[in-house]
């Protein structure tokens, strides 16, 4: 489903209103601010800076997808970095110095060779310990049936000797596929644990819904499953990870706990990054604000698919290896390198998520700098270019403000709101410039279906390159817009009344050129919680 433009619902009639002003010319005061709950002046944040592929197809045996990076970092003695990589039917195997340059095996370390996993073989896990190297891997048969597999070796090239499937389905919900594995020895408890995926998104072709946990004695088996599987479930609220969840890579942290990097769909796609933690390894919290890793900009390297992440420390930084579906014709997967620094002119993940369009975006659509963020004009036909919030507002009442500046001279280009009230893609009160063909209009998105619900003068009176100091309140059922001091809108709609929502800002059209800045959130006066 695509976004409905609402130029498309121009003239469809607006929803029932209990009463409108328009245009007001004076200035009138709003009542005394509350606490303040989301604030971005899109100055430099903390954030993974992009340094491009590290690897790709470049051997007869390997197919265009190289995917599911696993590594060991200076352990075991060679070269400081080891990677594993799936490539669909394969388990290939590389090494570097500097985390950068990647020499290969020149032949594949796991193929397949077993009934359980002649149809695919990939997504390895790879733990040293006294000398033995073990691996969990991902197989599935001639059935469709995907399953954990166990190998080992004594050397971290191979060769690798399979033990078997050692982890399968035995839920409903589980969907007979249990994969993406994530092995882990536990010194402290003399205990080998795993996290892995397990169920299937239909829509989506079988990506990743659930994330489950066991534990065993011996990495061989039996694993016993933990009684609260799934231990990490979709957010089901219209975020980043709102469908499914998946492909976790877990480190401990230094004050003792875990870390895990997952894997979140939206909708049927994309996929994105993000990271969670927990004390015990089995509670989680996902939020929208876990998010971390986002699309790269359109026409990039990685603008349609974030996949699996791992870390690991180097030079004083943490290192991001992860699998991306990339621009190049077909469907091709390459490895990429992100380093974690303390100021990059990135959207902040853990405030917005960039989506374009309702289900299927299509890379990054803003840029960050001198205190804005500006749409790109990139965005799929048809559809806006949007900053999804992912901090929850928590109270019905609140005031949105941003200064808003379009930048284009096509006024069908200038349609620029602030969105209030969202509780997921197709639900949300919408308020700004040039919008429905208006100087002024507020609007509503609910249940998909876009509808205007006041609007006053011409879009023809907003001029490129003029900054609007917009400040979208809620109370109740009440909603008023504001440009700086004047009152320029007011209307009343009891559509939308959650008790905890999220704001986005957007620029409507797909080519569309704005940018906004001085973004804050605070509560109406007196509702604290």
């Amino acid at each position: 489903m695509s976004h409905p433009s609402r130029r498309t619902f121009l003239g469809a009639g607006a929803a029932a209103v209990a009463g409108v002003r328009l245009g007001l010319p004076t200035a009138t005061a709003s009542a005394a601010p509350g606490r303040e709950v989301l604030r971005d002046t899109f100055g430099p944040v903390a954030g993974w800076q992009r340094q491009g592929v590290v690897l790709r197809q470049s051997l007869p045996w390997e197919t265009s997808l190289l995917q599911d990076p696993c590594l060991v970092y200076n352990e075991g003695g060679g070269p400081r970095f080891k990677m594993w990589y799936g490539s669909l039917y394969y388990v290939g195997y590389a090494t570097s110095e500097d985390g950068r340059n990647w020499t290969k095996a020149a032949e594949p370390v796991l193929v397949r060779s077993l009934d359980s996993d002649r149809n695919n073989l990939n997504q390895p896990s790879v733990v040293h310990l006294d000398g033995t190297w073990h691996m969990t891997y991902f197989g599935v048969d001639g059935q469709g049936k995907g399953r954990v597999h166990y190998a080992t070796a004594s050397a971290p090239g191979g060769p690798w000797t399979k033990r078997g499937v050692v982890l399968e389905s035995t839920m409903p919900w589980e969907d007979d596929y249990v994969y993406n594995s994530a092995l882990m020895y536990d010194r402290g408890e003399r205990t080998w644990k795993i996290w892995y995926t397990a169920g299937k998104i239909a829509s989506a072709g079988g990506e990743p819904e659930y994330i489950c946990y066991a534990t065993a004695k011996n990495p061989a088996g039996p694993w016993v499953k933990h009684p609260a599987n799934p231990v990490v479930r979709p957010m089901r609220d219209g975020g980043w990870a709102s469908l499914g969840i998946g492909g976790p890579n877990v480190r401990r942290t230094d004050d003792g706990g875990y870390e895990m990097r997952v894997v979140g769909w939206q909708a049927d796609y994309p996929s994105r990054g993000g990271k969670l933690l927990s004390r015990d390894g089995v509670k989680w919290e996902l939020t929208r604000s876990a998010h971390e890793l986002d699309l790269g900009v359109a026409g990039g390297p990685e603008d349609s698919m974030v996949y699996r992440q791992f870390v690991v420390r180097h030079a004083g930084a943490d290192h991001v290896y992860y699998n991306v579906k990339n621009n190049r014709p077909g469907w091709n997967e390459t490895v990429e390198l992100a380093i974690w620094r303390e100021a990059q002119q990135i959207v902040d993940p853990a405030k917005w998520t960039m989506t374009q369009g309702w289900a299927i975006p299509s890379g990054a659509s803003f840029t960050v700098g001198g205190n804005r963020a500006t749409t790109l004009g990139n965005g799929v036909a048809g559809s806006p270019q949007t900053l999804q919030g992912n901090v929850p507002i928590p109270a019905l009442d609140y005031e949105l403000t941003a200064d808003v500046t379009p930048h284009s001279t096509d006024v069908a280009d200038r349609d620029t709101v602030l969105m209030a009230r969202c509780t997921g893609r197709d639900s949300y009160y919408y308020a700004g410039i040039a919008s429905w063909g208006n100087e002024y209009a507020i609007g509503v998105v609910a249940d998909g279906v876009n509808t205007r619900i006041a609007g006053v003068g011409s879009a023809t009176a907003i001029t490129p390159g003029t900054t609007h100091r917009l400040r979208f309140t809620l109370t109740g059922s009440t909603l008023t817009l504001h440009d700086g001091d004047r009152l320029v809108l007011s209307t009343v709609d009891p559509t939308l009344i959650p008790q905890t929502s999220y704001v986005g800002l957007q620029c409507s059209t797909h080519t569309g050129r704005s940018s906004f800045g001085a973004v804050s959130v605070r509560l109406a006066a007196g509702r604290r919680r």
